[in-house]
């Protein structure tokens, strides 16, 4: 049974797992806003380049998102630890001009 996949979606990459066949460490990417617009996109961007990546409510951040739709102490979005740098740089890379 393939264990790399952490129930995230079928658009979502599968979790890289390490040399033992644990899936990797999870680490903080990025702290956002819960919007479509904001920690959607994140996710869906990163995917798009072969990055899983999942949101995380912290403190009762996920009850508000039950109760009013958003969390209004934002998301804390989470990528594997080998692709920490690359998702980082997918982040911050600027648009070139053609």
């Amino acid at each position: 049974m393939d264990m790399s996949k952490w129930a995230l979606g079928p658009d979502i990459p599968a979790w890289p797992l390490d040399e033992s066949g644990q899936r990797e460490q999870a680490v903080l990417l990025h702290h956002t806003i819960d919007s479509l617009a904001e920690a959607d996109m994140i996710v869906s961007l990163l995917s798009a380049y072969q990055i899983p990546c999942f949101k995380y409510y912290s403190r009762e951040g996920g009850a508000g998102k039950v109760i009013s739709g958003f969390s209004g102490y934002g998301a804390e979005l989470y990528v594997p630890a080998s692709l920490l740098g690359d998702a980082q740089d997918i982040l911050s890379a600027q648009p070139e001009e053609e």
